[in-house]
Formats: C-alpha cells, structure tokens, sequence
C-alpha cells in the first residue's frame, strides 16, 4: 500500500510539473491571472458548495440503511457525486443558451435536455444497481437461512 501510495504521489507531481510548463509555453503571460483565478474559484466552489452537499446528501442516505446495503448506499453515493459534477460541467452551456449567445453556431446543442437525460440515465443506471444488490444479498440471505 506505501509503495501504490508513493507512486501516486510521484504521478500527481510530475503530472503538475507537466501542466506547469504546458502553462508557461502555451499560454500568453497576461492570462495567467485568469487562469488562476479560475483555479482558487474552483476550489472555493467545491469546498463551499460541492463538499458540503455531499456531506448533507449522505447523511440524509445513511438513514436509510436500515433499508439498504452499504453497498446500495455507496451506488446512490457516486451517482449523487457524479450527477453533480455534470451539472457543474453543463451548467455554463446552459446559463449560456439562456442568455442568448451572439452566434448561435457556438451554442448548438440542448444542453439542458441533455442534463436531464444524464439523470435519466444515472437514475435508471442507479436504481437497477441497488435492485441488483438487494437481490444478491436476499439471495445470500436466504442461503445461509436454509
């Protein structure tokens, strides 16, 4: 585990030694700034706003565990982490599409209704995840009762 745990700490470095010369060669001097602000913004963002629901969203799972596996609630978890994270990614096309963009061939497509399915998706994806899990662990329930 040290060794996985050194390896992935090597990796994240030279990783941003990477992005930091991709920073200094490929992007002009003046928009640094913005580049930075962005950054720390992201941070605040998630650590304001993604974190915190997180935190409350699990929460709120955990007292149904009584109902449901851990497992099932881990699923529910990343589904909730990942819907999340999709909405902050479309967001900006869809607050965009709102306000009216002054060429329309940049905003081509219907990011809102593209989100909504996302959730569809990871709602139906979601749901039979946990049915399966319920299942196997009625079944493995069920064969240690008999």
């Amino acid at each position: 585990m040290r060794a996985a745990r050194i390896a992935l700490v090597v990796l994240g470095g030279l990783l941003l030694v990477v992005a930091a010369v991709a920073l200094v060669a490929g992007v002009p001097a003046r928009q640094w700034a913005g580049i930075l602000l962005w950054l720390a913004s992201a941070v605040v963002l998630h650590d304001a706003v993604f974190a915190p629901l997180v935190l409350v969203g699990t929460r709120i799972l955990r007292r149904f565990g009584a109902r449901t596996s851990w497992a099932g609630l881990a699923v529910v978890q990343v589904a909730l982490v990942v819907g999340a994270a999709l909405t902050l990614v479309a967001f900006p096309g869809i607050r965009a599409q709102a306000l009216g963009a002054r060429n329309p061939s940049v905003l081509v497509f219907p990011y809102a209704l593209h989100l909504a399915l996302l959730w569809g998706g990871i709602a139906v994806v979601t749901a039979a995840a946990v049915l399966l899990l319920g299942a196997r662990r009625r079944r493995a329930d069920g064969g240690r009762g008999a």
